[in-house]
């Protein structure tokens, strides 16, 4: 029997009002609240620059995800429901979910993603995802003098 995974791994893209921003990793427990996380340098891929502050020092940010890690020598099927099933109520569409003893597991364990999902961070950890039927996007606005 396979021990059951109890978080995985996604990887994002802050986006900023320019352009997109450095790329974080965060590492989610089955509740979808973010345990850890890292910010990766653009510039210098290889770098990690582990946080210590809390979860407060994202706040305000938008990310967009790239890419779900697991853990293939766990078993990963809980943890892909959760976030399927949160991303599947805003409206994603995710086809072509590989079985759980497939090799694509590996690679694309949640599937086909068809559309950008956005999301941030509420104050106590949790991700919010946005729906892209409302086509989300960052608006800057100028802080008061």
């Amino acid at each position: 029997m396979q021990a059951i995974s109890e978080n995985l791994l996604i990887r994002s893209t802050q986006l900023t009002q320019s352009e997109r921003g450095n790329e974080y990793e965060f590492i989610l427990d089955n509740q979808l609240s973010v345990l850890q996380w890292v910010k990766l340098k653009v510039d210098r891929p290889r770098v990690f620059y582990p946080i210590d502050t809390g979860n407060m020092a994202l706040e305000g940010m938008l990310f967009e995800l790239n890419h779900v890690r697991v853990d293939p020598m766990l078993d990963n099927t809980s943890m892909i429901a959760k976030l399927t099933d949160a991303l599947t109520e805003i409206g994603v569409t995710i086809c072509n979910q590989p079985h759980k003893t497939s090799m694509a597991i590996c690679f694309k364990p949640m599937g086909e993603i068809r559309d950008n999902v956005r999301f941030y961070l509420n104050k106590e950890g949790k991700l919010v995802f946005l729906s892209p039927i409302t086509r989300p996007r960052l608006v800057y606005s100028k802080p008061k003098a």
